[in-house]
């Protein structure tokens, strides 16, 4: 089934309610289903074919969304960019699959001169979107997708090379938005705030499309902003919404954050990255609600693990169960392959409804899908383990372990320790070369004032750390870099020192 239909039976089944907002207006389900009826004919004026890729690369607004279902009712393939990627990311994604039609506004007016037909919402370049839509028929007969079909690409950051593009089928992203819209136990009269960009899969399919299921409404943010973010929670009284660790670390430093009114809100999400437990019981304090910590990537849509949205059944310092309706999980050793028993650490290796096909022109494919016994795993890169309840803990990405001596070293648990810490606001351990011993640990810390020394942080590390894991190496800055979907930049952390 074409992912598209369901804008289509929200607008059926209610036509008047509320299903997506922005900065400058909203729509009901009944003007975003004849919004996107316009765009899929004006994509098939322009020359679309279905199968064809058709670029998005905007934040968070109306356009986006309605150019990104438009696109899926003309059986196109809609393609969100990343829009803090660099002209040449930008320009080695439209050459990628030959895009001929990309939709964006005046900040990348350059980029778009290079494909035969850009569209922009200020109409600096090629056709103005809203005269566009207006000039197009305001029906259109939905173009009968496969499941097993490519719905959408994302691409992922590229930090440590070129952008790879993940392709998800129609059925990934139906098992995805049900799994979830499931999980949270979801009804039409939910409100949910998007503020991670939808050109990730956590804005794109951790909240947009699982509320397009719910028929729910969406409010979207169009950059992240602390205080954006609780006066759209208090305005749209807000239900739900999603952030990475640094955004909830961003709310907990805001100093008027308690003048809102949070008191709508029922669960709030976070993943994208590890979330310092030691942060979630002040993070509740301060958002008045459960916050659920869960686990996916690209690669799996990113519906993987969720903690449980019953309070008491959550666990924290865990990403919870594996979501077993849609995936299934195995843990293998690092060394042999094999799989290891509950408790043991090992690479988490992943396969079910949820989990991509694969990367445009099988990029990298060779290194992420691997048989196991007959059957196709894909690796995520990422260390974990089960506890005896079936919850699951990750230790931390593989790329990020590194050795010093003989002793392996985990980033992750060494941070747990520094935000035990009074006066850390954030923390990220890498590893530092120095000619002589090697491989540093190095402690990179966003403290709060002055008074926090680095012997201090080496005497509480050496207190509740293995020798091997206390940091020899402290620094402190004003900022830790983040990527562009909110995670802790170790590469450009590296090149710093």
């Amino acid at each position: 089934m074409n992912f598209a239909n369901h804008v289509d039976f929200a607008a059926r089944n209610g036509p008047t309610r509320p299903a997506v907002g922005d900065a400058n207006g909203l729509r009901t389900y009944e003007e975003l289903a004849r919004e996107t009826d316009r765009m899929a004919n004006a994509l098939e004026r322009l020359g679309v074919e279905p199968g064809e890729w058709v670029a998005i690369c905007l934040q968070n607004r109306l356009e986006l969304l309605s150019t990104y279902l438009g696109a899926m009712k003309r059986g196109a393939i809609p393609v969100p960019i990343n829009t803090q990627f660099s002209d040449q990311q930008i320009e080695y994604i439209l050459e990628t699959s030959d895009v001929s039609v990309l939709v964006t506004d005046e900040q990348w007016a350059a980029v778009a001169t290079t494909v035969d037909s850009p569209v922009t919402v200020d109409g600096s370049v090629g056709d103005r979107f809203d005269r566009l839509l207006e000039e197009s028929e305001d029906e259109y007969e939905l173009r009968p997708r496969r499941s097993d079909e490519i719905a959408e690409v994302l691409f992922t950051s590229g930090t440590t090379g070129r952008p790879k593009g993940v392709q998800h089928t129609h059925g990934n992203l139906e098992a995805n938005a049900q799994g979830i819209r499931k999980h949270m136990e979801w009804t039409r009269h939910e409100v949910g705030l998007t503020v991670c960009q939808c050109f990730h899969v956590t804005g794109l399919n951790v909240t947009t499309t699982p509320l397009l299921v719910a028929e729910a409404e969406n409010r979207l943010l169009p950059e992240w902003d602390p205080e954006a973010a609780l006066a759209a929670i208090e305005t749209h009284r807000v239900t739900y919404s999603f952030l990475t660790p640094g955004m909830i670390i961003d709310l907990l430093g805001f100093e008027r954050a308690d003048r809102y009114d949070l008191s709508a809100l029922e669960r709030v999400g976070v993943g994208g990255s590890p979330m310092p437990s030691e942060r979630l019981d002040d993070a509740e304090r301060l958002l008045g609600c459960p916050v659920l910590e869960g686990y996916g990537m690209t690669e799996t849509t990113p519906l993987a693990a969720f903690n449980p949205a019953t309070g008491e059944r959550r666990k924290p310092g865990s990403v919870g169960p594996p979501a077993r309706e849609v995936i299934e999980l195995r843990i293998e050793d690092l060394e042999t392959g094999t799989p290891v028993s509950p408790g043991e650490r090992g690479e988490l290796l992943w396969r079910g409804d949820t989990v991509a096909p694969g990367y445009v022109q099988f990029q990298r494919a060779r290194q992420r899908y691997v048989e196991r016994d007959g059957t196709t795993w894909l690796r995520s890169g990422d260390i974990g383990w089960l506890d005896e309840d079936g919850y699951l803990h990750i230790v931390d990405r593989r790329e990020d372990m590194f050795t010093t001596g003989c002793a392996n070293v985990f980033p992750r648990e060494i941070e747990k320790t520094l935000y035990q810490i009074d006066r850390v606001v954030e923390a990220a351990v890498i590893d530092v070369t120095d000619d002589l011993s090697g491989a540093l640990v190095t402690a990179v810390i966003e403290r709060d004032g002055t008074d926090l020394t680095a012997e201090r942080v080496k005497a509480e590390c050496r207190a509740n750390l293995d020798d091997h894991e206390v940091p020899q190496r402290i620094e402190f800055v004003d900022d830790i870099p983040r990527t562009a979907t909110g995670k802790i930049d170790r590469v450009q952390l590296r090149g710093s020192f």
